[in-house]
């Protein structure tokens, strides 16, 4: 599938291309100016691949949680690309992608162990999911202090996400006792058309495509989303 993906999760503004098995992709360091940067970084992408709107099967964002600001850019865009060119559009979990990243980045050594997905949440509180070995998409995202953060016991796990080392200090210590390294990983969008090509994420409609807040609320999400 030749897709095009943004994600404004963090304060990272990332976009990448995916035309014919070849993924292109570019960040920006950009907060408070994701709105600003995504749709030339988009343009310098599709010119940069040589590749016309009408070569396109999709559109993907990142759908949360995250910054809320971020993530209401990233859906509006998505949706007015999807609205203006016709086609469909995938929303993608940004803990999916940061347990995605995680998987790529240590290929089998992380078969055996589980991971456990992170994002600041701010006022004092994190995201976080679990992803069991072998699970690729989450089907709870939680919200809370990182006192009240917990994986299976006795589970060994990978620890990963953005925005850790300010509740370095403040995970429980049965936490703590189960992790066996981390690493500071931020949701890309190159991630996300990852994780669209294998076929568990199914395409929505602009009209019913929504940001995933999580806030005030346990988010289950089903095995295949729309």
């Amino acid at each position: 599938m030749n897709l095009l993906a943004l994600d404004t999760s963090t304060e990272m503004a990332t976009v990448a291309l995916a035309v014919e098995g070849t993924i292109q992709s570019l960040e920006q360091n950009s907060v408070r100016e994701h709105a600003k940067h995504l749709l030339p970084m988009i343009q310098t992408l599709l010119q940069t691949a040589n590749t016309s709107w009408a070569a396109l099967d999709g559109i993907v964002f990142g759908s949360g949680p995250g910054s809320f600001t971020g993530l209401r850019i990233a859906c509006s865009i998505a949706k007015a690309l999807a609205y203006t060119h016709s086609l469909p559009l995938f929303g993608v979990s940004s803990m999916d992608a940061i347990a995605h990243q995680t998987r790529m980045m240590l290929k089998s050594h992380a078969s055996s162990k589980g991971i456990l997905a992170i994002l600041d949440a701010r006022m004092q509180e994190v995201y976080w999911a679990y992803y069991p070995p072998g699970v690729k998409m989450a089907t709870e995202i939680q919200v809370g202090s990182p006192h009240t953060v917990t994986v299976p016991e006795n589970q060994p796990f990978v620890l990963a996400g953005w925005g850790l080392e300010a509740y370095q200090t403040q995970w429980s210590e049965a936490l703590c006792a189960g992790i066996t390294s981390q690493y500071s990983i931020a949701p890309n969008a190159h991630a996300l058309i990852e994780l669209v090509q294998t076929g568990e994420i199914s395409a929505t409609s602009a009209a019913k495509a929504l940001p995933l807040y999580v806030r005030d609320q346990v988010a289950h999400i089903g095995e295949k989303r729309g």
